[in-house]
């Protein structure tokens, strides 16, 4: 479906949502891929939501879709159960163990005592499975409720589509790229030259296009590829200034993203960066906290990256895997079945609406909150 059909359909949901203003913000930088913004005065979770596209009206799309996703996450409308993890699974009821989920710094995990959980679709197994609502919703108002502060919670996960099965696959493939995030972090090679792409190589004429956009504007783009054991492409970008004048310094940002084909992956990596810049450069984000600041604007910081940028890169970009699959559904059942776990989908859509929202969650698949 095209960026100009999902805008119509989505449209009416705007209001009931409480979007107010859509914004273009890609002039506030001087890359000029389209950045958006969608602001909602009363949201629970984040005021601003950004968007990003090759296309002015694909960038306002994404905004708008990434906006409409965490009103649903804040909305509570699903029937929800009270009960502790061991009398769910004593009792013969399929559930998700939050042992196997990411765990918040706080956690007071207990499997004896009661939390709230949802109901999903474990995506392997092909049968409902309750998870952990700590690990669905966006409603991050205080006081919080009995029985939470057991996993972490955050959008990791949370998609829409024009589809259930498209957002799924959405979800999916943010769940594998932050993974591979951590595990290249973990591993100290998130920057290492041998998973360092040659720009040179990327045959594809799309993802040129926007290299072109960040070379005309001066801005030196690094590219890895930190795929996984998934085996789906993921790929990390870092566009950076090296001789911006001390007293107007300007973010070196990262974009990242995954898809089994690889030249999508790495243009959602690339429109990414710009995203990050653009964003930085409005400061209207109310999640930008001390620890992102710092790592955009840290000295150390800087001059390591000038190092990598002095690396040579060892690796072409058809040495990712490039899965090309001629249906969505093709590519949900390929990145369920290179999961070594359950895969679980819960389903937030408001069929009022009818705007597809899910959200996954994958025991074993690791994030850190700050990266979302």
């Amino acid at each position: 479906m095209s960026p100009a059909a999902t805008l119509e359909r989505v449209s009416p949901a705007m209001s009931v949502a409480g979007i107010t203003r859509v914004a273009n913000v890609t002039g506030m930088d001087r890359i000029g891929i389209p950045v958006w913004c969608a602001i909602r005065p009363a949201s629970r979770s984040l005021t601003v939501s950004q968007g990003k596209g090759v296309t002015a009206e694909a960038a306002k799309v994404s905004a708008i879709m990434e906006s409409l996703e965490l009103w649903h996450a804040e909305t509570h409308h699903l029937p929800l159960r009270y009960d502790s993890f061991r009398a769910l699974a004593d009792g013969g009821e399929a559930v998700l163990d939050p042992m196997t989920l990411v765990r918040c710094p706080c956690s007071g995990y207990d499997p004896d005592r009661a939390m709230r959980w949802a109901r999903g679709w474990d995506l392997m197994r092909r049968e409902p499975v309750w998870v952990p609502y700590e690990a669905v919703h966006c409603d991050w108002r205080v006081p919080i409720a009995p029985g939470d502060h057991s996993v972490q919670n955050g959008s990791n996960g949370l998609a829409s589509g024009n589809s259930l099965i498209e957002a799924a696959v959405h979800a999916l493939c943010e769940l594998v790229e932050r993974d591979a995030i951590v595990a290249a972090q973990d591993a100290g090679d998130m920057f290492a030259a041998r998973r360092m792409v040659r720009p040179e190589s990327i045959s594809d004429s799309g993802c040129q296009a926007l290299l072109e956009r960040f070379r005309q504007a001066g801005i030196d783009v690094l590219i890895w590829d930190l795929t996984s054991e998934t085996g789906a492409p993921v790929f990390n970008c870092l566009a950076v200034e090296t001789d911006t004048p001390w007293y107007h310094p300007l973010p070196q940002t990262q974009g990242s993203g995954c898809h089994p084909r690889r030249a999508i992956a790495l243009s959602r990596a690339l429109t990414e960066a710009a995203q990050a810049r653009a964003t930085v450069i409005v400061g209207s984000r109310d999640d930008i906290g001390r620890e992102r600041q710092t790592w955009y604007f840290d000295p150390e910081q800087r001059r390591a990256v000038g190092d990598a940028v002095a690396d040579q890169p060892m690796r072409d970009f058809t040495e990712a895997p490039d899965i090309d699959h001629p249906t969505t559904n093709e590519d949900l059942d390929w990145l369920v079945a290179r999961l070594a776990t359950s895969a679980v989908v819960v389903d937030l859509t408001i069929e009022e609406l009818g705007v597809p929202v899910v959200k996954a969650v994958v025991p074993g698949l690791r994030w850190r909150p700050w990266e979302e």
